[in-house]
């Protein structure tokens, strides 16, 4: 009976992985609380367990006197010497109790007991254990999933990887190997439980660290990381030694230390940017792989503007947004970005409104030539502004008086009306034309080729 409590204490210490102290203490208090009925009418009782040669002792604590009268809580002076020579009457002494008293039915709960105990125990160590992990990567497999939550088995303990914390896109099998990142653990009262993550932008750079020596020896450091899990992810790096290439060394020969990343978030693209205190030269790298033309930043409003090459601008702004949406993450600058297509037809249609407000304004005999001129170089640089303008404001400006200001807004709104109208009368003729089945008349020029010339000899337009 003794070596089978041993075997037992020896085989519980290798299964859970806990010190045998810890399993002794577990025996000894749940012996002690399953037999808690029967042991009422004792004082002091404890149970005690010599682990080398498995003797499992109940005692109780009595007082020693001459004569007894309580054998529960008493013993005569003859006996108590037997335990210890040098007791005294009236003094306490332990006292090996008869193992009957525990009784059966509290003999057979006293396993429950002590595996209850065992898994609380065992439950703090893994509480201790992976409190220390916290922040840290593990390689899990995945063992079931509970609702649309994976639960992956990352060593002595499972842990939870929410639906939220998934990449987009991404389809795990059971017995799927993945590296995760510990982000939490919470007690609760079925035990620690353990959060896990696949999106948070430090598993990027936990997973650079071990595959790159330069970052985990601090030579590269990343210094900011924006990542979309599934989709991209785009990481600043610097070097501290001015021989190291922080982009090649993240790299890799033939993009093998890249790739090991990338296969492990299935295929998720990864732009490996150098960082610059400059912003403009910045924000240049963080919109690769397209080609800037020029970056105007402006400090005050931590706002950017961007011309693209031709041809660029959907490579810059990038699927849905995301690598224009990454870099201004990246760099911290709002972005704004233009194409010089974009550029070239809005300075196009400045040239056209320029021209009309010229058109307009040498109609307007009572202007003098330097009122002209204020009007051309002020905010009213189009017609449309000029007949939405504010009478008081415009008379401020050109020095004149209310009556001429009032005449040169209402004047602006008869040319539109003029103008609009002009317009609305070669679509309907185009549209009868096509309506007909027959092409314009050779040598008449077409509604664009029309709007060209009178952008070009605004007179046409009156």
């Amino acid at each position: 009976m003794l070596q089978n409590l041993t075997n037992f204490v020896r085989q519980l210490s290798k299964e859970k992985d806990l010190e045998p102290e810890i399993i002794k203490e577990a025996i000894e208090q749940s012996l002690v609380a399953a037999s808690k009925k029967n042991l009422s009418c004792f004082r002091n009782a404890r149970a005690s367990l010599d682990l080398a040669t498995g003797q499992l002792d109940l005692l109780v604590t009595k007082t020693v006197v001459e004569k007894v009268d309580n054998p529960r809580l008493e013993i005569d002076l003859r006996s108590a010497r037997k335990i210890r020579k040098d007791v005294r009457v009236g003094e306490d002494i332990e006292v090996v109790v008869d193992p009957s008293v525990f009784g059966r039915i509290a003999a057979q709960s006293a396993r429950q007991v002590v595996m209850q105990r065992l898994r609380e125990a065992e439950r703090q160590k893994i509480y201790a254990e992976f409190k220390e992990k916290v922040g840290q990567v593990v390689t899990g497999i995945v063992q079931r999933f509970e609702r649309r939550d994976a639960v992956v088995n990352i060593g002595r303990a499972e842990g939870i990887l929410p639906l939220n914390q998934q990449p987009y896109g991404a389809r795990y099998r059971i017995g799927e190997r993945l590296k995760v990142l510990i982000t939490e653990i919470e007690r609760t009262s079925r035990g620690p439980v353990i959060r896990l993550s696949r999106t948070d932008p430090e598993l990027v750079l936990k997973l650079f660290e071990q595959e790159v020596p330069e970052v985990a020896d601090g030579t590269v450091k990343i210094l900011m990381v924006a990542r979309e899990a599934g989709v991209r992810t785009k990481v600043a790096v610097a070097s501290s030694n001015p021989d190291v290439d922080p982009v090649g060394a993240c790299v890799g020969m033939k993009g093998s230390r890249v790739q090991m990343i990338v296969r492990e978030f299935e295929n998720e693209k990864i732009d490996i940017v150098p960082y610059s205190s400059n912003p403009a030269t910045f924000i240049t790298a963080a919109l690769n792989p397209a080609k800037i033309v020029s970056v105007k930043v402006r400090p005050e409003s931590g706002e950017a503007d961007v011309l693209v090459a031709r041809g660029n601008l959907s490579l810059a702004i990038g699927k849905r947004g995301q690598n224009a949406r990454l870099a201004a993450k990246l760099t911290g600058w709002k972005i704004n970005i233009k194409g010089e297509e974009e550029t070239e037809q809005e300075a196009a249609a400045a040239e056209i409104r320029q021209r009309y407000l010229t058109d307009f304004l040498q109609q307007i005999t009572d202007l003098t030539d330097f009122q002209r001129d204020i009007i051309l170089k002020s905010s009213y640089n189009s017609v449309e502004k000029l007949a939405t303008a504010d009478a008081t404001s415009l008379m401020n400006l050109i020095q004149s008086s209310e009556d001429l200001a009032s005449q040169l807004i209402s004047d602006a709104q008869e040319y539109l009306d003029a103008l609009a109208e002009m317009q609305r009368a070669e679509t309907e003729k185009e549209s009868a034309a096509s309506a007909d089945g027959e092409s314009p008349v050779e040598g008449e020029a077409s509604s664009a080729e029309k709007e060209g010339e009178n952008a070009a000899d605004p007179q046409a337009t009156t």
